[in-house]
């Protein structure tokens, strides 16, 4: 009598389901690892700074941006004078600069200080934030219409985020679940790390060039009119986003090798399993 162990036939469908799922999660990974990003750059440490560099950009371009050191001098030289050894920059907001408070700081350093004292309030408490910090009534009614874009970046935003990832990253693994189950053999490693790959590759490519723009963005000579305008938008671009752009490369240069990886062991198993056959 014949042992031999009967193997059952794959289902003719799990094929085309496979394919439809591996469609589904490389969307659905897109998706997901975006929020993931977007949670790390609105985290109150990323989000802080991020918002400091942004007001601080916006307020330096005309000074000549945040290495430029007039503004530093007219600092020192303002708090020199002061009978109390300090001064406030900004009449009718509560940020009081003291010699202590920029000593031994660089320009950008001491940019990036000074504006921090209104980038926390803000990143917390939103407008009324930045309203508690302020003296002056006009100053206050001048927040009635918002904040506009900044107030995207903040703990409110961050913590929504934080759910929106949860939900979509339940969804991935389920799709990813469905993809080894589909697959066979050596596939269930090498369907996922192909998704994977092809998540990662795309997307590292478009960082990559971002990361290259920025580099030559703040190189555009200002003019009037239009040209100035664009020269500040690119300036404050080479300003702000060098960082998130590195991290998200980080994100998809550690995908690319998860995917590879994933390729090379359902390759290499695959073919220990086909050679072990042979010989028996």
């Amino acid at each position: 009598m014949s042992t031999s162990k009967v193997i059952k036939p794959r289902p003719y469908w799990h094929v085309d389901a496979k394919w439809l799922t591996g469609i589904f999660l490389l969307l659905l990974l897109n998706i997901t690892f975006l929020i993931f990003l977007l949670v790390q750059v609105t985290g109150p440490e990323q989000g802080i700074t991020l918002l400091t560099t942004t007001l601080a950009s916006s307020f330096s371009f005309e000074s000549g941006g945040l290495d430029t050191s007039s503004d530093l001098e007219i600092m020192r030289q303002k708090i020199a004078e002061s009978p109390d050894g300090q001064w406030q920059p900004i009449p009718g907001l509560q940020i009081i600069v003291r010699e202590e408070d920029i000593a031994g700081k660089t320009p950008r350093e001491a940019r990036l200080w000074f504006f921090r004292q209104m980038a926390e309030p803000l990143y917390y408490n939103g407008e009324q934030g930045l309203a508690d910090i302020m003296t002056d009534p006009e100053m206050k009614k001048g927040l009635a219409g918002g904040v506009g874009p900044l107030g995207l970046i903040s703990a409110a935003t961050h913590r929504k985020l934080l759910v929106v990832f949860a939900v979509s990253g339940l969804v991935s693994l389920l799709f990813l679940g469905l993809l080894v189950f589909f697959s066979h053999r050596f596939g269930r490693l090498g369907s996922p790390g192909c998704v994977i790959f092809l998540v990662a590759v795309p997307n590292l490519i478009l960082m990559g060039g971002l990361r290259g723009w920025l580099a030559n963005a703040a190189q555009t000579p200002a003019s009037t009119g239009a040209q100035a305008l664009l020269s500040r938008y690119l300036q404050l671009a080479a300003d702000v986003l060098p960082g998130i752009v590195q991290k998200a490369m980080y994100v998809y240069i550690f995908l690319v090798f998860l995917g590879i990886a994933l390729l090379l062991v359902a390759l290499i198993g695959s073919v220990f399993v086909r050679e072990r056959k042979n010989k028996d």
